[in-house]
């Protein structure tokens, strides 16, 4: 099916004065901006802090990080759907200040749980799959949210926006969790986010932008037919669908099988601690810097298609550094130059493969549409993470984590499905 034409109703409500502002002048993307600044620095030492708690504080093993790193993403196969209904028929702004509050509530529980010396790794499974529903339904409704935050005709420099200064927190953050784990404890250092995602959420409740009510729903029509529309739209259109594979197939090798292995191999292989951890993760801050600063003006100079592909095979370059590691005398410098590298990669292909896909969407399905396109993306990502567990309890960290790098390059071969002309 072909892209929708946008309808008057579906246009952002800004004047031409408005669209020719830079979204740096808009005091309400300002409060988004400052929200997503302390949520992310918040959710860097979460992402580093329970992997560590898993593996130092309750002695995990491959099997248990894969168990881990699935059940965070299980939450796109139970609610990844449901989550473009929640953003279509309710307002964003208040399902985004909702799920921040939700978040924060849960993540709360590990460290009363573990000064009360009762944390057990079932805990951090389902701590792990309730912040992951939240962030599932969050995150659909900010992408929904954005379009009319900004105007369709300032997506591509909202966007870049969000990115580049959200670089800076992947600087400082990664850096600031490894001190503060090492001086706190990791289950301490959680507090930390969970203050700093309740900020947020409050933040975003001062937001103050003009929705339009959701279309009237048709007498009898349920929530599975709104799911199965979204759907549709995503899965006939040739530049969704390609976008949605190569997503896919990313995320089961790189955000699955890679990442829930990353902890255990670069503690248990290489050696490295929370500080230094944090460093390796700091080294992608400057890449994704660099990427979203260039994104735009890089996808519009070679066209999307060659960027998506040229980005894809970069992510696949850098993750091939990281089990290269062990045949280097300085590890954690190759660890680094892949987080580089990787950082660049990631933000030119989702600035421009998100700003595509919003401005080719309708308003009345944008939040159906981006959670369409996110459960194929990430409902595979549990079974990446599964698999890439168990095969390392069978064949080895290495040779496990060399195929997951080989798998994210492959990748690159769904974007050059979509039509030329397309983007």
């Amino acid at each position: 099916m072909a892209p929708q034409p946008v309808s008057a109703q579906d246009r952002p409500l800004t004047s031409a004065a408005t669209t020719d502002r830079p979204v740096w002048r808009e005091p309400d993307f300002i409060k988004v901006w400052a929200g997503g600044v302390v949520g992310s620095l918040g959710s860097s030492i979460t992402r580093l802090a329970v992997p560590l708690i898993a593996i130092l504080q309750l002695g995990a093993g491959p099997a248990e990080m894969g168990t881990l790193g699935a059940s965070g993403t299980a939450a796109f196969i139970v609610v990844g759907l449901v989550a473009g209904v929640i953003a279509d028929r309710l307002p964003r702004r208040l399902v985004m200040v909702a799920t921040a509050f939700g978040s924060a509530a849960a993540l709360a529980t590990i460290p009363f749980a573990s000064g009360a010396g009762a944390l057990r790794i079932e805990q951090l499974y389902a701590v792990a799959f309730l912040t992951g529903c939240f962030g599932v339904v969050g995150e659909v409704a900010f992408q929904s949210f954005l379009p009319r935050l900004v105007g369709r005709e300032r997506l591509l420099a909202g966007n870049a926006a969000i990115r580049s200064t959200g670089s800076v927190t992947e600087v400082v953050g990664p850096s600031v969790a490894g001190f503060l784990i090492q001086l706190l404890t990791a289950p301490v250092a959680i507090v930390f986010d969970v203050i700093a995602t309740v900020v947020s959420g409050v933040l975003t409740m001062f937001v103050r932008v003009q929705e339009p009510a959701a279309p009237a729903r048709v007498s009898g029509r349920r929530v599975w037919h709104d799911v199965a529309e979204g759907l549709r739209y995503v899965v006939s259109d040739p530049v969704l669908r390609a976008i949605a594979a190569e997503g896919a197939t990313h995320n089961i090798c790189s955000n699955g099988a890679f990442v829930a292995l990353y902890v255990l191999f670069a503690n248990q292989v290489l050696g490295l601690g929370p500080i230094e951890l944090g460093i390796v993760f700091a080294a992608g801050g400057p890449g994704a810097l660099i990427g979203s600063v260039f994104a735009a003006r890089y996808g519009r100079r070679v066209g999307m298609r060659h960027a998506l592909v040229r980005m894809q095979i970069l992510t696949g370059v850098a993750r091939s550094l990281v089990p290269l590691a062990v045949l280097v005398p300085a590890p954690m410098i190759a660890l680094a130059a892949g987080e580089l590298l990787l950082g660049i990669a990631r933000a030119v292909l989702n600035v421009n493969q998100l700003s595509l896909r919003q401005a080719m969407t309708p308003d009345h399905l944008q939040g159906r549409m981006s959670a369409s396109i996110r459960f194929l993306m990430w409902s595979v990502v549990p079974v990446g993470a599964l698999l890439g567990g168990f095969a390392a309890e069978r064949i080895g960290l290495i040779p496990t984590m060399t195929f997951a790098a080989v798998g994210t390059t492959a990748a690159a071969l769904w974007i050059l499905t979509m039509p030329k002309d397309a983007a």
